[in-house]
Parts: C-alpha cells; sequence; structure tokens
C-alpha cells in the first residue's frame, strides 16, 4: 500500500492494526476497497468523512463503507494512536441473515452521513478487549488462527450495530462554510467540467484563494479532491450494474 495512493486496494479479506505514531499514515483523501472499522484512542486530530470534519474525542468510532473519502489530519506532536480494521463486505455476507445483516449499518445510510459514534467507558473497553483479541491472533500462524479473527470480527459488528442503530449520532461537523460551499459544489456538478476558475466563479471567490483555502484547510488540493470522487462515483455505478463504457 502506497502512502500517497488515493486508493488501497487490500488483498487481504481481512486486517487490522493497533498504532501509535506523531503522523498519519495518509496525507490524502483516500477510498479503500474494502470496509474499515476506525477507533480512536488519543492524540489531537480533525477527521474528514466527505463533507464532515470532526475533532475527535477519546472513544471515538468512525466507520466507513469502499465509497466514502476520509483522511485525518494531525494536528500537533501529541501521539496519535487509533485501532483500524479492514475487511472485505464478501467475508461477511454468507454469515448475514434476514434478522442480523451485520453489513446494514455500512450498506444502508447515505455517503458520509451516520460515520461517527462516542463510546462509553464499557462499549471502549468491550471494543478495544476484542480488536486486541482479533489483531494477535491475525498476527500467528497456530490451531484456531485461521477461524478465530472471523468470530471476533463478528463479536465487534454486532457491537457495532447496536451502538449505531440504537441512539443518533449527533456530533457536529467543525467544517467552514466555504469549504462546505465548495464540497458541495463540487457534488452537483461532479459529472461535468470542473475547473478551478469553474468553481471560484460559481462561488465568487478568487481562485487562487480557493486554492490556497482548500489546501490549508484539507490537506489536499481540489484536483486530488475531485479525482478521488469520481472514482467514488464510478465504483458506485458499477455496483448499480452500469457496464464500464456508461460508467
Amino acid at each position: 500500500m502506497n502512502k500517497n495512493s488515493i486508493y488501497d486496494n487490500f488483498n487481504k479479506d481481512l486486517l487490522a492494526s493497533h498504532s501509535c505514531s506523531k503522523e498519519s499514515f495518509h496525507n490524502k483523501f483516500h477510498l479503500h476497497n474494502s470496509y474499515e472499522i476506525y477507533f480512536f484512542i488519543r492524540g489531537d486530530v480533525n477527521y474528514f468523512v466527505d463533507k464532515s470534519c470532526y475533532r475527535l474525542k477519546k472513544g471515538n468510532m468512525l466507520i466507513f463503507n469502499n465509497q466514502e473519502l476520509h483522511k485525518a489530519v494531525i494536528l500537533s506532536d501529541e501521539p496519535y494512536e487509533r485501532i483500524t480494521i479492514h475487511f472485505k463486505p464478501q467475508l461477511i455476507q454468507p454469515i448475514c441473515t434476514d434478522k442480523s445483516n451485520l453489513l446494514s449499518i455500512f450498506e444502508n445510510r447515505k455517503i458520509g452521513e451516520n460515520n461517527i459514534a462516542l463510546l462509553d467507558t464499557s462499549q471502549s473497553a468491550y471494543y478495544m478487549t476484542t480488536a486486541m483479541q482479533l489483531i494477535q491472533k491475525l498476527n500467528k500462524d497456530d490451531f484456531g488462527s485461521d477461524v478465530l479473527p472471523l468470530t471476533y470480527l463478528i463479536q465487534i459488528l454486532v457491537l457495532i450495530h447496536e451502538i449505531y442503530s440504537n441512539k443518533i449520532q449527533n456530533m457536529d461537523s467543525i467544517i467552514s462554510p466555504k469549504i462546505l460551499s465548495t464540497l458541495q459544489y463540487i457534488d452537483l456538478h461532479l459529472t461535468d467540467n470542473l475547473s478551478l476558475d469553474r468553481i471560484s466563479e460559481a462561488l465568487s471567490i478568487d481562485k487562487y484563494h480557493l486554492s490556497h483555502m482548500f489546501k490549508e484547510k484539507t490537506g489536499s488540493t481540489l484536483y486530488q479532491y475531485i479525482l478521488l470522487k469520481r472514482i467514488a462515483l464510478a465504483k458506485e455505478l458499477l455496483l448499480k450494474g452500469k457496464s464500464v463504457t456508461e460508467t
């Protein structure tokens, strides 16, 4: 996986890691071919998800499907600690039932909405214990190491469904109005010939100011962001059955 990539193509069905560093692994908006569960432990971090940005607190969980743009912005040298789990939906689909669709919270919502939750003390403790068991088994090659990680993931997905389904998450986005307007305009005109000149003219913002402001606030150029949004749209169209030519 390339540190500067904007699309991560994971080869394994299930990956998990517990990391602590002083910089984000990614410095660009990115997508995965997997679903992701992200748990924040400590640090000084803003997290972008589609058109929202959140100031993270200890115990925040974020979930992403394979069409949602996201990135962490590290604000200081404070140690940045998190647990991430990536899994292919194909791994879980055979286990899902009409009563217990373990993928529903990833799939049955609008892009960029209801991604974030704040776990209480008992939920955080349960999640961290189960996630660490998952990580430890993935890193071993002993009896049970080929089947136990899946059982831990199932427990985690049941917990996530309970957390996200039983209450409305009301964490406010801290994104600036001008950046939000820019992202909304890009969404509405994603299939058009988008250029810096066109966006700045439509929003009545000097193009050099817009370019600088977008880079400063998001850590990404407008070109990079638009490219990735188009990749996400292409994935969505292909999943809906559109041909490669139509897409």
